[in-house]
C-alpha cells in the first residue's frame, strides 16, 4: 500500500527543511534507513533516510522546496499502484508540487504558484505563531509575504525581509560618500547556503528573544592544574571545553530553568529531560554546533572522546543525524583568539549560551595581597522571558565556583 514519506523532525528546534538533492528518482527502490535525499535545516545539510521500503512512485518536494516537518516529500509504494487519493490528500494539506512543462521551471511559475495559495478561503493569511510574531516585531505586512508551503513560516518572513529594498537614509550619508560605485568593489560573494542559514538563525534570536548578559571573572589556577593532572592519566587530551561542559551540566542540574525552551507560540516552557551541550566550532562551511549528548552521565575523558569524534565528523562533513541537533545549552569559546570578553548570541530555542574568553595572567587581590592569577571572563547570555536576572546570576556564578574548585564538578 502506497504511503507518504515525510520530512522528519531532527531535534526539538527543527521546523522545516529545504530539499537540496534527491539521491533517488521516481521508479527507484528505497530501503528503510538508507539515505534518500539531502535537506538543509537550520543547523546544516542533513541526509534524510527513507522511513519505509518500497518504490518511489512520486517525488512531491522538488529541489529547492521548503518543507515543514511531517509534511510530504514523496510517495512510496508498489509499482503500478493508484496514488490519486494520496495526491488529493497532499493537495488539500501538504506541499503542492509546482506544475511545469518539460525543462527548467521559470521564476514566473514559482511566483504565480505562491500567489495562488497566499490566502485561505476565509481571506486570512495562514501563518505559524513564530512567523506572526517575527513579522510584527519587524514591521512586515503578512499580506505581502509569499510562501510555497501551507502557511507562512519564519523562513518566508526572513526571505521577504532580506529581499526588501532598504530606503537610503540621505541625512546619514556624507556628500563625499555618495559616489561609491561598483568600481570600488573588489569581489561579490553570494549570500546563500550555510552563511545565510547562520544569518537567519542569528536574526531570529535577536528579533524574538529579549536577552541580557552577565559576566563573571574566574580564577583558573586550579582548573589548569586539574586538567594537567587528568591529561597525565588519560589516553586522550581533555580540553577546557569538555571541562566547562561538565561544569555547565552540574549547574543546569542545580538551576533547571536554564535547561528549558520556550515554545514558538510563547504559551509553554519545556523543561528538558536530558542535558545536551552544544559547543560552537568554526569550519570551512561556517559556524557549526556539534552536540555532546547526556553530559551529566559522562566523565570528562569520555566527553573528550565524544567531542573529538564530533568535531572530526563536522569538519569532514560526515554529520550523522542528531550530531548538530538536540542541544539544550550552548558554549562558545573564543579564548584561543585572545578575546578578553564577549556576548554570544543565544541559539534558538535554548534559554542560554555561555561565552568563554581568553585566560589572561592578571593582578588580583587575594587575602589583601596583590598576586598574579590566570583569569578568564565567562559571560552568560540568557532569555529574559524564561528566567530573571538574579536566577541567571546565581547560575553563572555557580559555574565560576565549580571552575575555581574543579573537584566539585565530580561530586
Amino acid at each position: 500500500m502506497a504511503k507518504l514519506m515525510n520530512m522528519p523532525k531532527i531535534g526539538v528546534n527543527m521546523t522545516d527543511g529545504t530539499v537540496t538533492e534527491w539521491y533517488v528518482n521516481e521508479g527507484d527502490e528505497v530501503i528503510f534507513g538508507e539515505m534518500a535525499l539531502a535537506a538543509e535545516t537550520d543547523k546544516d545539510v542533513q541526509d534524510i533516510p527513507a522511513d519505509q521500503t518500497g518504490t518511489v512512485l512520486k517525488i512531491i518536494a522538488q529541489v529547492g522546496d521548503n518543507v515543514e516537518c511531517h509534511k510530504p516529500l514523496a510517495i512510496v509504494g508498489t509499482p503500478g499502484e493508484n496514488i490519486d487519493s494520496l495526491l488529493a490528500e497532499i493537495s488539500g494539506g501538504g506541499v503542492v508540487p509546482v506544475p511545469v512543462a518539460a525543462g527548467v521551471a521559470s521564476e514566473t511559475t514559482v511566483v504565480q504558484t505562491a500567489e495562488t495559495v497566499e490566502k485561505s478561503p476565509t481571506g486570512r493569511v495562514p501563518v505559524s505563531p513564530l512567523a506572526k510574531k517575527m513579522a510584527k516585531d519587524m514591521g512586515i505586512d503578512l499580506n505581502h509575504v509569499k510562501y510555497r508551503g501551507v502557511r507562512v513560516t519564519k523562513a518566508d518572513v526572513l526571505a521577504y525581509e532580506e529581499a526588501s529594498p532598504v530606503a537610503p537614509v540621505v541625512e546619514a550619508v556624507p556628500v563625499t560618500a555618495t559616489a561609491v560605485t561598483a568600481s570600488g568593489i573588489r569581489n561579490t560573494i553570494p549570500y546563500n547556503g550555510m552563511r545565510k542559514k547562520i544569518g537567519s538563525r542569528m536574526t531570529e534570536s535577536v528579533v524574538t528573544k529579549p536577552w541580557a548578559a552577565l559576566t563573571v571573572a574566574v580564577d583558573m589556577t586550579k582548573a589548569i592544574d586539574w586538567r594537567k593532572r587528568v591529561n597525565e592519566l588519560a589516553d586522550i587530551k581533555v580540553g577546557f571545553n569538555e571541562m566547562v561542559a561538565k561544569a555547565c551540566s552540574r549547574a543546569l542540574h542545580e538551576f533547571p530553568m536554564m535547561n528549558t525552551q520556550l515554545t514558538a507560540d510563547g504559551t509553554e516552557i519545556y523543561e528538558m529531560e536530558d542535558i545536551n551541550i552544544g559547543i560552537a566550532v568554526n569550519t570551512e562551511r561556517g559556524l557549526m554546533v556539534p552536540v555532546l549528548k547526556n553530559v551529566a552521565a559522562k566523565g570528562v575523558v569520555e566527553l573528550a572522546r565524544d567531542f573529538s569524534d564530533l568535531v572530526s565528523r563536522t569538519k569532514e562533513q560526515e554529520n550523522i543525524q542528531g550530531d548538530l541537533s538536540g542541544a539544550t545549552f550552548t558554549i562558545s569559546n573564543l579564548g584561543s583568539r585572545g578575546i578578553s570578553s564577549f556576548r554570544a548570541v543565544i541559539n534558538p530555542p535554548e534559554c542560554g549560551i555561555l561565552a568563554l574568553a581568553a585566560t589572561v595572567k592578571t593582578p588580583v587581590v587575594v587575602d589583601d595581597e596583590i598576586v598574579i592569577r590566570p583569569m578568564m571572563n565567562i559571560t552568560l547570555s540568557f532569555d529574559h522571558r524564561i528566567v530573571d536576572g538574579d536566577y541567571a546570576a546565581q547560575f553563572v556564578a555557580y559555574i565560576g565556583k565549580l571552575l575555581e574548585d574543579p573537584m566539585k564538578i565530580l561530586m
